[in-house]
């Protein structure tokens, strides 16, 4: 009842417009965030990974083909019922995706119809995870209750025979059919409810559990470490078994540092790099 399933264990071997007064701007810039509120109120996906994701689809399928430029923010806007900052972290999205290139005066020309490199994942706080769960799609390929015991309540900082959820899948990002990485993720039994059945996230697990139960994440603990892929995982991971992979292993705590979810994350190496922006504190508050 308390074996660990975990295909990571198993299979990894560690190693601008007409000019308005300021009220006038004020008042338009907060219709557009209302606007844009009430449309994302419905999904747990930011809004405008929604435009870019809609986006993708079209430059996948031809209606925006290599070469040809997107049409303006304020055209965009219109088109999606959105404002132009949404436009804007859509757009960004997709230049880092490298599906898209700017240039100043000329537009956002279109590059590939897929995108063509690593996924890129910058960490400086809380809010790039969800932004990383958003635009990486978990699709459930496996889910089952654990009591867990041994090793695995000692990996959870459980007390034996409490029983948790395991969710198995990869995550993939829109217009790419290959997967990023194999995701498992381990939730605390009081919340299996809120994912026991669901076949594919479009949000953070963490996220779902602090809208519906209120509780908040407080902390982060994070490993990363080496590895190569046995067989299985290669094969789900539609990669050379044997490759170098990229193991994140995630703790998310609550209230009194107690843990609710872990989540283990498997990426290939030519398919993830990952950078943390750290700044130094300094007396004085001196520059560095």
């Amino acid at each position: 009842m308390g074996k660990d399933t975990s295909l990571a264990r198993r299979h990894v071997s560690t190693a601008s417009g007409p000019r308005t007064s300021r009220r006038q701007g004020a008042a338009v810039r907060r219709r557009s965030e209302e606007k844009d509120a009430a449309k994302s109120s419905d999904s747990a996906v930011p809004l405008y990974i929604q435009v870019a994701r809609a986006l993708q689809h079209q430059i996948s399928v031809g209606e925006y083909p290599i070469g040809a430029l997107l049409p303006t923010e304020i055209e965009l806007a219109k088109r999606h019922g959105v404002s132009r900052q949404t436009i804007r972290q859509a757009v960004q999205l997709l230049r880092q995706q490298r599906l898209v290139s700017a240039k100043k005066g000329v537009g956002t020309r279109v590059e590939a119809r897929h995108p063509r490199q690593a996924y890129y994942f910058s960490l400086q706080s809380l809010t790039e995870i969800f932004q990383f769960a958003s635009e990486a799609t978990l699709h459930v390929d496996h889910e089952e209750d654990l009591e867990v015991r041994g090793a695995l309540a000692s990996k959870l900082a459980s007390r034996p025979g409490r029983h948790w959820l395991h969710i198995c899948g990869t995550r993939q990002v829109a217009g790419d059919p290959v997967p990023i990485c194999w995701t498992e993720a381990y939730v605390d039994g009081r919340y299996a409810k809120l994912f026991r059945g669901t076949k594919v996230h479009q949000s953070a697990i963490f996220s779902a559990i602090e809208r519906h139960s209120g509780e908040a994440v407080t902390e982060v603990q994070q490993e990363i470490n080496a590895a190569v892929l046995n067989r299985e995982l290669a094969l789900r991971l539609r990669a050379a078994e044997g490759s170098p992979a990229l193991v994140i292993v995630r703790r998310y705590f609550g209230a009194g540092r107690r843990l609710f979810e872990m989540s283990i994350n498997i990426h290939p190496s030519d398919r993830f790099s990952y950078a943390i922006s750290l700044k130094r504190d300094l007396p004085d508050g001196r520059e560095p």
